[in-house]
């Protein structure tokens, strides 16, 4: 019967979640299914020579007319629904994975992980109410975790701008500036930001190279003393070359730290209390392979994956100058 047909499209369209995706539609079939039901039921409370069912026909058609209406629109609703939770899903994914590797150039951001954590945790709550087609509950999710992002995005930038106007700043200036001067000669200079994990190598006006690079486990704290797992900053020349077997890194480019400005600066610290009387000022800082794996792990060194290593190795040599700043200020580099 074409009123049973009518009640089957509204079943298919209340799997699809007619009423809450296509509301309006929705409540004027289930309006019409409803007119043409109590039609039938006056016909059949009638004796069986009175009963006139061409109104009851006429109403179930408009039944299913509007039924399969609502079914097609509660359909279309809800593709529409499922794309947008799949690409907010994605979204979010992907703007956690870009806000994780910016976290790493933050010290003691534990606000900022938490925030990644919180973030993280929605996203795989969102996964699971799509897995069950629950894409409205699935956005609601990925909306929680997009705002999370962005408040630990927003104490990122706070700390770029902090260490931006840090005092130090006018010193990296100095050393990039007369690094670049020096790459003017016709010898390749190194300049490592540790701020943004990464290497430039700069030969005459020209830049020839570039790497991201691993740092201490110590982020972005400058080194003070041995142990302390941080990477220096200062004015350095490679010192020696190490091939495969002469390091544990696979190769390595010996670097001159403690040199004399790195002397004078840990005997100041000691005068001044902030390392022990009977602290060490270490070594064996050097740039080496093994690297390439976006997070800070060496005890000081700057780590290159094994590739970049074997490419900078054939365009420096001993005697280039390497440049260590907590960042390039702005303007200093074009």
């Amino acid at each position: 019967m074409l009123i049973e047909a009518a009640r089957r499209a509204m079943d298919r369209a209340a799997r699809a979640g007619g009423v809450t995706r296509a509301p309006g539609v929705c409540t004027t079939a289930q309006a019409a299914l409803t007119l043409a039901e109590a039609e039938i039921r006056v016909q059949m409370k009638r004796s069986s020579w009175s009963r006139d069912y061409d109104e009851a026909g006429v109403l179930a058609q408009k039944a299913f007319d509007a039924g399969r209406s609502c079914a097609a629109h509660a359909q279309a609703a809800l593709e529409l629904r499922r794309e947008r939770a799949d690409r907010a899903l994605n979204d979010l994914q992907e703007a956690i994975a870009h806000t994780t590797a910016l976290a790493r150039h933050v010290p003691d951001g534990e606000r900022v992980k938490d925030q990644i954590l919180r973030a993280t945790i929605s996203l795989g709550e969102g996964r699971a109410s799509f897995a069950q087609a629950q894409y409205e509950r699935s956005e609601e999710a990925t909306g929680r975790g997009r705002r999370q992002v962005a408040e630990a995005v927003r104490d990122i930038d706070r700390f770029f701008d902090d260490y931006k106007s840090d005092a130090r700043n006018a010193t990296w200036r100095r050393w990039v500036t007369q690094a670049l001067e020096d790459a003017k000669k016709g010898q390749p200079v190194i300049i490592i930001d540790k701020l943004r994990r990464q290497m430039v190598v700069v030969k005459g006006d020209d830049e020839i190279a570039s790497y991201a690079v691993d740092l201490g486990l110590g982020g972005m704290d400058g080194k003070t003393r041995a142990g302390d797992a941080s990477t220096p900053e200062g004015r350095y020349k490679v010192t020696e070359e190490r091939n495969i077997g002469q390091t544990r890194y696979y190769r390595a480019l010996m670097l001159d730290y403690p040199n004399a400005e790195d002397q004078a600066r840990f005997k100041a610290l000691q005068k001044a209390g902030q390392v022990p009387k009977n602290g060490r000022i270490g070594g064996n800082i050097e740039i080496h392979g093994e690297g390439g794996r976006e997070q800070d792990w060496t005890q000081g060194c700057v780590a290159l994956s094994n590739a970049d290593i074997d490419t900078l190795v054939a365009l420096v040599g001993v005697g280039t100058k390497v440049i260590i700043v907590g960042t390039i200020p702005d303007g200093a580099y074009k």
